[in-house]
């Protein structure tokens, strides 16, 4: 019996998810676990958000509408695009996905940085599509190498905004600078999952660039600021043209009617969104200090994690924290085999965490914090 060959096996790893609470016990005081491991928001979803939810809940039995008409319609008003530009997704993650699947394929690829948000390389291998990764330069994009990188084969370029896990970001003039560099017919990825928590003033608007006529999508979420991270919902902002594409490909109902409903209630509820952003202010700034006066070393953060630098394999300091019921995120599979990535938490749990790292690295504390 003859035939075409079947396809070598897929040669990367799998995305793998931070310890999940279920898998381990509190600590020795009795204390809950807590995950500081995923960049999830400590306060929670709206409150209004989960009343949606909830009522949303009794249509269980009834198929979602499939395009999410009315929360494309409430983004179309906040950002001032027409809906045909906005599509959602199951999470932004699997707009990423579905921008490798139309975009990339055999013969054609895309480029994005090291260490940056794993799945987008995930995405393009499992497109069978070639994947070059530069590196970073002082813990930020290299946007002159990464717009180097592109030859004829690119279609996409990812550039996480501000990055994970380092916690950094591209400014307005590096992203003007990187469009004067880029190939007309590579589309740029600007994820800005944790673009709420910015107030930075030379921060890009990735809507604006779409609004010049820059080449670009805009990828967004509800998973972060907003709390919703297990409801999973988020979205893309883009020409017609692309979002035409990839509405073309996406799979029937990918949204849930329950997602769609918190989704919605979550971006009305802006009182929730501040405190989200003004306790991971605070957060940060505290931790950042705190850190700084232990002599630990960091990677100075715009987002709601900091990248904090080990003397030794990250997985030991990762080890000491889970017999102590603290989630952290080892992150040797970014190639940081020193690194943890640690989620800004409630005041108390950041606390708890402070104690928990003089105890684990053996290092004094500066008396109370």
């Amino acid at each position: 019996m003859s035939g075409r060959p079947s396809d070598p096996p897929l040669q990367f790893s799998p995305y793998v998810p931070g310890t999940a609470e279920e898998d381990i016990p509190g600590s020795p005081e009795g204390e809950r676990p807590l995950k500081l491991a995923s960049n999830e928001n400590p306060l929670g979803p709206s409150p209004r958000a989960l009343e949606a939810a909830h009522r949303a809940l009794q249509q269980s039995h009834r198929y979602p509408e499939g395009s999410g008409r009315l929360l494309r319609q409430a983004l179309s008003r906040k950002w001032k695009f027409p809906a045909e530009q906005i599509l959602l997704g199951n999470g932004s993650t699997e707009i990423v996905e579905m921008l490798a699947r139309a975009f990339v394929g055999k013969g054609a690829g895309a480029v994005t940085a090291t260490p940056s948000f794993i799945m987008y390389r995930i995405a393009v291998l499992s497109a069978n599509g070639s994947c070059r990764e530069v590196p970073l330069k002082n813990q930020r994009f290299d946007l002159p190498a990464m717009a180097g990188a592109c030859d004829e084969s690119t279609s996409l370029v990812y550039v996480a905004n501000p990055n994970n896990p380092t916690g950094t970001y591209a400014t307005k003039a590096e992203l003007e600078d990187y469009f004067g560099r880029v190939p007309d017919s590579v589309l740029t990825v600007l994820d800005e999952a944790y673009a709420e928590y910015l107030d930075q003033a030379d921060y890009p608007s990735g809507a604006d660039l779409l609004r010049q006529g820059r080449r670009i999508i805009v990828l967004r979420t509800f998973s972060k600021a907003y709390g919703l991270a297990g409801i999973r919902m988020g979205y893309a902002l883009a020409s017609r043209e692309v979002i035409s594409v990839l509405d073309r490909g996406r799979s029937p109902f990918n949204t849930s009617r329950v997602a769609q409903a918190a989704a919605l209630a979550a971006l009305e509820d802006q009182e929730h969104l501040q405190r989200s952003r003004e306790s991971n202010r605070f957060g940060l700034q505290f931790l950042q200090q705190a850190l700084a006066s232990r002599g630990i070393r960091f990677t100075p953060s715009v987002a709601n994690f900091l990248l904090v630098h080990c003397e030794g394999p990250a997985e030991t300091a990762y080890e000491a924290l889970l017999r102590k019921g603290i989630i952290t995120r080892p992150l040797a599979p970014y190639g940081l085999p020193n690194s943890l990535r640690i989620t800004v938490g409630t005041d108390r749990e950041n606390r708890r965490l402070l104690a928990a790292l003089e105890q684990t690295l053996q290092i004094p504390g500066p008396g109370a914090f």
